[in-house]
């Protein structure tokens, strides 16, 4: 009886082990986004929207055929059953691709294409122009962040292109004493800085340090100090002073916004400016 369980055990581990070795992993190539449903029909019951550029695997294919008519052209394939982290359920296949897929955000504007690597966003919003405006909103999802990407400047007929990044902070500040602290957060603004080159036609976005973040504590508290002062006193001002580990400041401080600035000169010395905020989402 024995020898039969451990039979049947080591039957039931080998069949979850085909399962998993037969799953084909795939990758999200909708730019806005696929809908994942509890049945291979359009009318199936919405679980999850996945994201441009997911991976998911591939359980099984139905024999449910489905052409779509995206922007003139058909697309067509099959319903696919899937798993993701969180659920199972159906795609259609003709938005996946065995290929993995970097998340680009595309900007357009007049004599340049700019692409924007490996974000994720909450809105799916993947092409921006700017060819009639001078700015734009990227939402950057809550599991990602702007920093360290990669900015890749494609057919690009200007002169000269330079590219700056600022952020934007939240700062606040408390303690013990109930009349010590901020009526509301105040935004601050750090200086513009250069894009890190790594090509001729390819820049990485900044990351804010440990060192970056005291360097602006101690800028906003200066720039504060008449409403610390009369509300928590010199000593208080005085103690903030001498921290050391940013972790135990009496203080909030929090990213709210990033922005790049593109300046643009053309081959008659015209400037154009574009400015491209990253919307950060609260922790």
């Amino acid at each position: 009886m024995k020898n039969l369980k451990l039979i049947l055990a080591v039957v039931l581990l080998m069949n979850v082990a085909i399962v998993f070795a037969q799953q084909q992993e795939v990758y999200v190539s909708a730019e806005s986004g696929l809908s994942l449903r509890d049945q291979p029909d359009v009318n199936g019951k919405m679980l999850t929207k996945l994201s441009y550029g997911e991976a998911i695997g591939v359980l099984e294919e139905t024999d449910k055929n489905l052409v779509i008519l995206d922007g003139g052209e058909k697309i067509s394939g099959k319903w696919v059953k899937v798993e993701t982290r969180n659920h199972i359920g159906y795609v259609f296949n003709g938005y996946l691709s065995p290929n993995k897929i970097a998340r680009t955000i595309r900007l357009k504007l007049d004599k340049l294409n700019v692409e924007i690597k490996n974000v994720t966003t909450s809105d799916y919003k993947r092409s921006h122009n700017l060819k009639d405006i001078d700015s734009t909103i990227i939402n950057v999802d809550k599991s990602d962040s702007a920093e360290g990407k990669n900015i890749v400047l494609i057919e690009n007929d200007y002169k000269h292109v330079s590219i700056f990044q600022r952020y934007e902070n939240s700062f606040s500040f408390m303690s013990s004493d109930p009349n010590c602290k901020s009526n509301e957060p105040r935004q601050f603004n750090t200086e513009w800085k250069p894009l890190k080159q790594l090509k001729s036609n390819s820049f990485e976005t900044l990351t804010y340090t440990k060192k970056d973040w005291v360097n602006f504590i101690k800028t906003a508290t200066k720039d504060l100090k008449d409403d610390v002062e009369n509300k928590c006193g010199k000593d208080w001002l005085n103690y903030v002073k001498t921290i050391k580990n940013i972790k135990d400041y009496p203080i909030s401080i929090s990213k709210e916004r990033v922005f790049i600035k593109l300046i643009l000169t053309d081959f008659e010395d015209n400037i154009t400016e574009k400015i491209i905020e990253f919307d950060i989402p609260e922790s």
